[in-house]
């Protein structure tokens, strides 16, 4: 069976992801689409508006199979994030990786992923890192400015490319071009397509105009909000309370001193949005601060991080998904797929299962890896 792997994090799943997944069939003819998704934590640094397994039947509207990424990827840089992500989808045997993109250019795009590689190795990167410059400023420095870059989909599309050349030569790579709504929207503009941001805002706000850009067919899935960034800061404020400095410091993407960063900001910052004001420097940008932030909430260490997949974890799958994972279990007797995590298999899944339950004490939600089946339909 030839298929189709899409890194997704859905937050929420919208009219863009379902034509990004059915151009992606219909451009590779793939008998088999595969939702590579975040779990409750996604890259912007905060709690996914609906838990895994609500946004993994809301995928299953149009995918045939969710698989979920290691909760450390999505808590990591772009690069990192791509990297596991890549991996995963080679566990899952993808023939092509379709992401969505600006410019809808491969052949810039993977010129551009090499002259990173070689940007990455050089002197002059070396010396923008010592004078405290963020990692897309130096890039977009050294490549004079390239116009991709202003793009957050080609950048991420970048690091696939880069990933995939380093990790998994075997797979193909396709971009299909995003329509009408920009990724950084905040309200809804066009009566088709919009952005997650400007969705999660009209959600949040309890307006109706999110109908309007979501499939009709899962709408009710779509109810008040799981979480939102203002019920997490209590408890992150009493983490780095409670934290000594040095725990702090053994913290992931904690560095450089920061651990005394948020020690001294924690007592004046009002609200999440104010805490990450305070903390910001030229040499991180807010994204940065805010995955930082949930790895503290979340105890996340660097010996929690793995570069390596010894096992997925299956979130959501329908009849054709089904048959795909057989093929592949025969295929691949070695490798691990897992539909029902027990004590047996939960030491893949450490930091999966440990989020799941923090986002639920927060939340209130009480669907858990373990007492939650494999998603198998969406209505």
């Amino acid at each position: 069976m030839k298929s189709v792997g899409l890194i997704t994090e859905y937050n929420p799943f919208h009219n863009g992801h379902q034509y990004h997944i059915n151009q992606s069939k219909k451009l590779t003819n793939a008998d088999v689409t595969i939702a590579i998704m975040s779990g409750n934590f996604v890259m912007r640094g905060e709690p996914a508006i609906y838990n895994k397994f609500t946004r993994a039947k809301m995928a299953l509207s149009t995918a045939d199979l969710v698989i979920e990424l290691p909760a450390t990827a999505s808590l990591s840089s772009g690069d990192h994030f791509a990297e596991l992500a890549v991996k995963v989808a080679d566990h899952m045997s993808v023939d092509t990786i379709a992401f969505g993109s600006e410019n809808n250019d491969i052949k810039t795009l993977k010129q551009l992923a090499h002259s990173i590689n070689e940007i990455e190795q050089s002197e002059s990167f070396s010396q923008k890192v010592k004078e405290g410059k963020s990692y897309p400023r130096i890039i977009s420095e050294l490549l004079e400015h390239h116009e991709a870059l202003a793009s957050p989909n080609n950048i991420l599309g970048i690091s696939y490319l880069k990933a995939i050349a380093k990790n998994a030569k075997n797979i193909n790579a396709i971009s299909i071009k995003r329509e009408n709504a920009q990724h950084h929207d905040s309200l809804i503009q066009h009566h088709q397509f919009a952005s997650g941001t400007s969705i999660r805002t009209s959600i949040i706000s309890q307006d109706d105009h999110w109908h309007h850009v979501v499939p009709k067919d899962i709408q009710h899935l779509y109810v008040t909000p799981h979480i939102t960034l203002n019920q997490i800061f209590p408890y992150l404020k009493y983490q780095i309370i409670a934290m000594t400095t040095d725990s702090l410091k053994n913290i992931y993407t904690v560095t450089e001193g920061f651990e005394n960063r948020l020690k001294s900001n924690i007592y004046e910052a009002t609200d999440f949005h104010h805490f990450v004001k305070l903390l910001k420097t030229k040499r991180y940008t807010y994204t940065h601060i805010q995955r930082l932030l949930m790895n503290v909430l979340l105890n996340i260490k660097p010996t929690d991080v793995t570069s390596n997949i010894h096992a997925v974890k299956v979130l959501a799958m329908n009849d054709r998904g089904r048959q795909y994972l057989k093929h592949l279990k025969t295929a691949f007797p070695e490798r691990q797929y897992i539909t029902n995590i027990n004590k047996s298999n939960a030491h893949y899944f450490t930091n999966e299962i440990k989020a799941t339950h923090i986002y639920n004490a927060i939340s209130g939600q009480q669907q858990t890896d373990f007492n939650t089946p494999v998603i198998q339909q969406y209505r």
